[in-house]
């Protein structure tokens, strides 16, 4: 759908059909109800690698979201993501996937919140020396537009 290069690191918005498993290093799901209800309110807005035994190809990373966005629900949004990209970043790994909010069951972001999302991301992604392709996995056509247009408008206002 979208495919930019943003400080070395490449960058596309895709539906998960078009996701190909096998050329990623790790991909980044949300944390499950159990795990949800096992750690409780504290692990909102964070991300963790989740070892699996021997080598899982793709390495998976879970990261728990606010179960929905409220005024203090924003900043757990950006934290999450961006601690979901540093995750990645702390186990070297190169190739993402991530998750886009409504593909993860969240309601459509409202504009400005979006823009928040999409410079974090452009930030995270620039600021770690491993990350070099990350694959933004949106829910259906709207989500993807909309983040598309997002990361265009927020690389080109970052442009010197």
């Amino acid at each position: 759908m979208l495919k930019l290069t943003q400080n070395n690191v490449t960058i596309e918005v895709i539906h998960r059909e078009g996701l190909d498993e096998e050329s990623l290093e790790a991909v980044v799901v949300p944390a499950t109800e159990a795990q949800r209800r096992n750690l409780g309110t504290a692990a909102v807005g964070q991300a963790w690698m989740a070892w699996s035994p021997g080598e899982a190809t793709p390495k998976m990373i879970k990261f728990m979201p606010p179960s929905r966005v409220s005024e203090e629900g924003w900043r757990e949004l950006l934290k999450c993501y961006r601690f979901a990209i540093r995750a990645a970043d702390i186990h070297e790994v190169a190739s993402l996937a991530l998750p886009l909010p409504e593909e993860v069951g969240l309601p459509p972001l409202e504009d400005g919140l979006a823009a928040r999302l999409c410079l974090t991301i452009l930030k995270e992604a620039g600021e770690h020396h491993h990350l070099k392709h990350l694959q933004l996995i949106a829910s259906g056509h709207d989500e993807a537009v909309l983040y598309a247009n997002r990361l265009v408008e927020e690389q080109g206002a970052r442009a010197p």
